[in-house]
């Protein structure tokens, strides 16, 4: 049952996880509308690389959900981050011989979107989104092309979010006709989304390349780890020299906060098991492998963009204070943080 539904689900996913300059450790996720009612989206704890047919992801009744969560939207004094999770959860709807796993946390603006949806934190889309410059780059590359996009300010991930992209997706539509292929959204990443999946891969992969033509963006460095006495150490030149040059320690990656999956897997390890050193480029982690290498593509693709945004003389636009409190108090993300160890 569902087993074109089910390949194009892999489809999309392996598309974004095969490549660490568009996703780095567990971020970006992918969706894809099996019917008018079954949506499969990747599941919290998985990479998109290791989504596969009959697995990685979860099933939810997505017509529900929106129902649910327009009810929401105009209920008084709701706690709404906390009863839309329970909405995420309650509307799980897993078929025969699913594992049962939390959907992604942004589940919700999937449902209102397309039947194929492709979120990626691409290091190029996210030169246009951790920029103060960013919308007017984005006019600048995407005005005149086919593509129609709306640009989102940061706003809290969750419900918040979700009615947010569905009320801006309408009014791009009432104007043009249409409903977007592309979101933008401001210190977090890009959407691509289609009702085919190849289409929705294309879309993704063409935004990138209009990016990387803009910025003549140097090639996305690759992360290595090596073992040491009591953990692993960086391996990546590139995060070595950048530290150096930005006299950048465990204090600079402290207040240089760009999106929420830095702050997710390096926020309250830096200093601790997780040690960066402004001295000598050096980054040690004392943790297991794979939290060392999820916390080394993170620093890669934050050492990256910055590096870029410096050279190409873009203003650096930092994850704004109130997005950072709620990052880190929000029991999504937490959970979140405390699978990849």
């Amino acid at each position: 049952m569902y087993t074109k539904e089910k390949q194009a689900m892999k489809a999309i996913s392996q598309y974004a996880g095969q490549r660490l300059d568009f996703v780095q450790g567990g971020g970006g996720n992918t969706s894809y509308k099996f019917d008018d009612k079954i949506m499969a989206i990747k599941a919290s704890g998985y990479s998109l690389a290791e989504v596969e047919e009959d697995k990685g992801y979860v099933t939810v009744d997505y017509a529900a959900l929106k129902r649910e969560y327009d009810a929401l939207l105009t209920k008084k004094d709701a706690d709404v981050e906390k009863e839309s999770l329970d909405i995420n959860l309650n509307n799980i709807s897993l078929l025969e011989g699913m594992d049962s796993k939390r959907p992604s946390v942004e589940v919700g603006f999937h449902s209102f979107l397309k039947r194929a949806v492709v979120h990626t934190h691409s290091v190029y889309s996210n030169l246009l989104c951790c920029a103060e410059e960013g919308r007017e780059m984005a006019k600048e590359i995407f005005g005149g092309s086919e593509y129609g996009y709306i640009y989102i300010p940061f706003i809290n991930p969750g419900f918040e979010l979700s009615m947010h992209i569905k009320e801006e997706c309408a009014a791009f539509e009432r104007t043009n006709g249409k409903a977007p292929e592309l979101i933008f959204m401001e210190s977090h990443g890009i959407v691509s989304t289609s009702d085919d999946y190849e289409e929705a891969i294309a879309i993704h992969d063409k935004a990138n390349e209009m990016i990387i033509d803009y910025f003549g963006a140097k090639p996305f460095p690759k992360p290595k780890i090596a073992v040491a006495c009591d953990g692993f150490v960086s391996d990546t030149p590139f995060i070595g020299e950048f530290i150096q040059a930005f006299k950048a320690g465990d204090a600079y990656f402290d207040d240089t906060i760009l999106y929420p999956d830095q702050l997710v897997y390096l926020g309250g390890n830096l200093g601790k098991t997780i040690h960066i050193s402004a001295d000598d480029g050096k980054v040690t982690y004392e943790t297991g492998m794979k939290q060392a290498k999820t916390v080394e593509e993170i620093l890669l693709g934050v050492t990256y963009i910055i590096s870029e945004l410096a050279r190409s003389g873009k203003t650096l636009k930092l994850l704004c204070q109130e997005g950072v409190d709620f990052i880190r108090n929000w029991e999504s993300e937490k959970y979140r943080a405390q699978l990849v160890k």
